[in-house]
């Protein structure tokens, strides 16, 4: 009876294929409610030739940048003029170009105007309307695209431009594109070929109508997109034709009643594959959970002993030499402190489980805190033949983390490294800075970690399987503390393992105080 209940989902595949089987032969009538894939086909479709008409006008907003910017480069002013003439009539897009210095005056001024009037009332339009608006400071050596209503007849104006320094001084190049070319040649020359079956338009952020038709019912078939960078007050609206959707609704119906029987029997195939890795999964929680329990009651049962035979010893009078006295003493507090972190671990791991786990953030200087893990474990880790380093770097700066909690996960990382690293010289933790992070590295040269169970150390209950694991006392739950405890101060834990060289875990907490 247990054998069938533990292999249920064997039994029950078939049985389950052959239900299926007839429940789809049954509802084989009903495929034609089906149609809305047909629906469905359409708008992606349609998303599809949006994406692609944005991106290819996008790109040649882009290309045109790429083109005129190199140009009106004000540490090349002397061979501007000539370079801005050789090109000025490869793109119609263009209507001029300055540059604009720190003070909002216009520097330099390129044009294709066809009168000198006209080109002086640009070159005051860019210094009276564009230059009051450009923001130099997120354009600094990039390219930043400002598309607005700036003129008193309330045009839509789509600008490039870059901030450079030169000589100690801030310069603006700015690009001007003629929005009548965009709409009238650039739109309309790749918007043309949406196919047959599909109309096109483009309007603003208010829905004023910037290119083509009004599109009239197509309801929820309109794929509206809006343009990512350059055009970015403007968006793409794309709709099938009536006849199209008819059209595709059928053929969805026609594919449903194919497709309908395979499809169900996919579906609850990947659905039982999916029960079964979670019950393999589970099965297999629950004989580590087991293990725990096990290993937790021998981590309980061994120091309560110890403590009970001292104490019995010493209350009862029957120890005469001081000496002994006092090594039994230390018996009784080196057992009464592994008690308190094995039980202040299991609470630990009890108030993650169960989603209680709460942490006191505050300022914090790294060097107090590691200076209380010296005084914490410098002891144990001098008992079990190793020196015990601390070092950290000067002028680290003050964090906001909670100090009880990253105490607790260095001391796990200490005690993780006494108990497994037989032979290591020295167990050290260094802190250092890199960036906008802090490194708190606990290293030993001990015997190291395997790869292959580096990517399960820090589970839940896991522990590897090997004779000297087996010797050492231990619960399987320390390395998942410290993930949590990183975890919730926005940091990330690695282990770095060279056999017999070097085993180094790493807590990199980001810098925020």
């Amino acid at each position: 009876m247990a054998f069938l209940l533990r292999n249920a989902i064997f039994v029950l595949f078939p049985l389950v294929v052959v239900a299926i089987v007839f429940l789809a032969r049954i509802s084989f009538g009903t495929a034609v409610s089906f149609g809305r894939w047909g629906e469905r086909s359409i708008i992606e479709s349609t998303l599809l030739v949006a994406r692609e008409k944005i991106e290819r006008i996008e790109h040649i907003i882009s290309t045109i940048d790429n083109l005129y910017m190199p140009i009106i480069d004000p540490a090349e002013l002397e061979q501007a003029c000539p370079k801005w003439r050789s090109v000025s009539g490869q793109s119609p897009l263009v209507m001029c170009a300055a540059i604009i210095d720190d003070y909002g005056d216009v520097a330099a001024f390129f044009h294709n105007a066809p009168s000198g009037e006209k080109a002086v009332e640009l070159e005051m339009w860019m210094q009276r309307a564009v230059a009051p608006r450009l923001e130099k400071f997120e354009s600094l050596d990039q390219y930043k695209h400002l598309h607005r209503k700036i003129d008193e007849d309330l045009r839509h104006r789509l600008l490039t431009y870059r901030t450079t320094e030169f000589e100690g001084r801030e310069y603006v190049s700015v690009i001007v594109f003629d929005t009548d070319a965009v709409v009238n040649e650039l739109l309309a020359s790749h918007l043309a070929d949406v196919g047959e079956k599909r109309v096109a338009n483009v309007v603003d952020d208010r829905n004023t109508l910037i290119f083509g038709e009004i599109i009239d019912g197509a309801g929820e078939y309109i794929v509206a997109r809006r343009f990512p960078s350059a055009l970015y007050k403007w968006r793409l609206q794309l709709a099938p034709k009536l006849a199209a959707m008819f059209e595709s609704k059928a053929q969805a119906q026609r594919f449903s009643q194919v497709m309908l029987i395979p499809l169900a029997l996919g579906v609850i195939a990947l659905g039982l594959v999916v029960l079964y890795l979670a019950v393999v999964r589970e099965r297999r929680l629950n004989r580590l959970q087991s293990e725990f329990i096990a290993n937790v009651s021998h981590e309980l049962k061994t120091p309560l002993s110890l403590i009970r035979m001292f104490s019995e010893l010493l209350a009862l009078g029957k120890v005469r030499e001081p000496s002994r006295a006092d090594r039994y003493h230390q018996v009784i507090l080196r057992e009464t402190d592994r008690l308190t972190s094995l039980i202040e671990n299991v609470l630990n791991l009890s108030k993650i489980e169960g989603g209680k786990s709460t942490y006191d953030f505050k300022l914090n200087a790294p060097a107090e805190v590691i200076e209380r893990v010296r005084e914490l474990h410098e002891h144990r880790v001098e008992q079990a033949g190793a020196t015990f380093q601390c070092r950290w770097e000067q002028d680290l700066p003050d964090m906001i983390l909670d100090d009880h909690a990253l105490i607790l996960a260095l001391g796990n990382l200490i005690d993780n490294a006494i108990k497994y690293a037989e032979g290591t010289d020295v167990i050290c933790v260094e802190v250092t800075r890199r960036g906008r992070y802090v490194y708190f590295d606990v290293f030993d040269h001990g015997k190291g970690i395997e790869a292959g169970h580096i990517k399960r150390i820090f589970d839940r209950f896991y522990r590897i399987p090997s004779a000297e694991t087996r010797k050492q006392r231990g619960s399987g739950i320390g390395l998942s503390i410290v993930k949590h405890i990183v975890s919730a101060h926005g940091g990330y834990v690695s282990v770095n393992s060279v056999p017999k060289v070097e085993t180094r875990f790493s807590v990199r907490l980001p810098i925020r105080g």
